[in-house]
């Protein structure tokens, strides 16, 4: 299936138009992309997904948008990309204020993508300003509009998007290395910190600035608190865990640094609005 439509002025009512490319794909897949597409967003445009069963990448090519991923929200402009995993709160709004429609284009990706990010470290990464891989995303979509003969389009843009999310990767580390190599060396520890308890006294001297100092730094670049951030890193690895795994519930706990089982499952239903034994007992049904 694909739709496109070709006006040159936006209707106020219709929201949005853009071309969509369905891909042919098989339901045994871990993991599919089964439409690619690019939007183009009147001011009115908004999308919101409570709890979303896709992840989504997308690369900005003009005018201005909002993302947000559960509390965490950006602004974007030309260049800049977005990721919004799955399982969270996703909510994509065009800005009136832009002078031009805010036009995008979009990877929708199904099924286990949550490892895939992670991979890349970028499970917790929700926007990369000026990544400059435009080419990347127009790669996989002018795939799916030609179509060209003998070409497994599924497997090609899971490869696209896998290239996409290495070039993210490596223009995060890039940003890091360049604008503040404080931001670089916190990263690197929080992101090791997974089975551990998290104390701000440690991790500050190790760090050798005030915890205070250091989380503005962190807000400054991620738009979400330290605690934050090594908290809902720790609530996706437990989602992750409940559904790749059968490790009893307090193994996971005790995995991600938490000495009672308890605590760890009151914190997870407050995260994520039920217990870890109804998440996987949910998830093991989806999976059927």
């Amino acid at each position: 299936m694909d739709i496109s439509q070709n006006e040159a002025i936006l209707n106020p009512e219709q929201h949005k138009y853009g071309d969509i490319h369905a891909l042919p794909h098989s339901p045994d897949l871990s993991i599919y992309i089964p439409m690619i597409g690019i939007n183009y967003c009147a001011p009115t445009y908004k999308n919101i997904r409570e709890k979303a069963d896709i992840t989504v990448l997308g690369f900005v090519i003009n005018g201005h948008g909002e993302i947000q991923v559960n509390s965490e929200k950006h602004r974007l402009g030309r260049g800049d990309v977005f990721i919004l995993r799955k399982d969270s709160r996703h909510e994509v709004t065009a800005l009136s204020d832009s002078s031009e429609p805010w036009t995008y284009y979009w990877y929708n990706l199904h099924g286990n993508s949550l490892p895939l990010l992670e991979t890349f470290h970028l499970l917790h990464t929700s926007y990369i300003p000026d990544a400059g891989i435009g080419h990347l995303f127009l790669k996989g979509l002018d795939a799916a509009k030609h179509r060209a003969e003998g070409t497994d389009l599924q497997s090609f843009s899971i490869l696209t998007c896998t290239e996409i999310m290495m070039a993210l990767q490596q223009a995060i580390k890039q940003a890091a290395d360049y604008y503040s190599p404080v931001m670089s060396r916190m990263k690197l520890f929080l992101d090791q910190l997974v089975g551990e308890t998290f104390r701000s006294e440690e991790f500050a001297l190790h760090m050798g600035l005030s915890f205070r100092q250091l989380n503005r730094i962190f807000k400054q670049h991620t738009g979400i608190t330290i605690y934050q951030y090594v908290l809902t890193r720790k609530m996706d690895i437990a989602k992750m865990m409940l559904q790749d795994t059968e490790m009893p519930v307090g193994d996971i706990a005790f995995h991600l640094g938490y000495d009672d089982p308890q605590y760890f499952s009151n914190l997870f239903k407050q995260k994520a609005g039920m217990s870890p034994t109804a998440y996987r007992k949910l998830n093991e049904r989806s999976a059927d």
